[in-house]
């Protein structure tokens, strides 16, 4: 009896080791954002983005800058991250940039909020380093989107912004990732 036992382990090795179908990758679940599309959903219609939530609760609010009114929608997800969706005109609908806080948006190269900058230098990706007001955002020109991480990450920042001064950052998370749709 043990002897058939062995030889029905061996045989089961055998045939899973052997196997020839074909390996996948499993994909992370979530949406894919690029500078165009959120899923399958264009960027270019608020609206449509907003349907791709649901059933997310959103909340419009505005605010007067000088040239005029802002529009922010923001919307909350099941696990309470959000979404923002910022405009200038709320009428015509058409995203100016969209920012989340959620690992559930990844961008098409799988990058997403809780990427770390030493996760960009690993792969050893193209990025460029813009900062605006007290944030420092990492745009990763093949995805063409943007990974934001607060200063107050960094003790001394680097005189010039150049990705490689911030190799010595490895470990810093980047907080949100954030896109400006390109619409035509």
């Amino acid at each position: 009896m043990k002897l058939f036992y062995y030889l029905s382990l061996s045989m089961l090795c055998f045939t899973a080791c052997s196997s020839t179908q074909p390996k996948t990758v499993a994909q992370k679940e979530g949406l894919i954002v690029t500078d165009k599309l959120l899923g399958t959903t264009s960027l270019c219609r608020l609206g449509d983005v907003i349907k791709t939530l649901a059933p997310a609760r959103v909340d419009t609010t505005n605010t007067d800058y000088e040239k005029g009114k802002w529009y922010y929608v923001k919307a909350v997800l099941k696990d309470s991250s959000y979404v923002l969706m910022e405009t200038s005109d709320i009428n015509a609908g058409k995203i100016q940039r969209l920012s989340t806080n959620s690992t559930k948006v990844i961008t098409a190269t799988g990058y997403t909020v809780g990427t770390t900058i030493g996760d960009l230098f690993d792969k050893n990706e193209d990025v460029v380093v813009k900062k605006e007001w007290s944030k420092i955002f990492f745009n990763i020109r093949k995805d063409n989107v943007s990974l934001q991480a607060d200063e107050r990450f960094f003790q001394d920042l680097p005189a010039e912004l150049t990705f490689e001064a911030f190799k010595k950052y490895r470990e810093v998370p980047l907080t949100l990732l954030v896109v400006t749709p390109v619409c035509q």
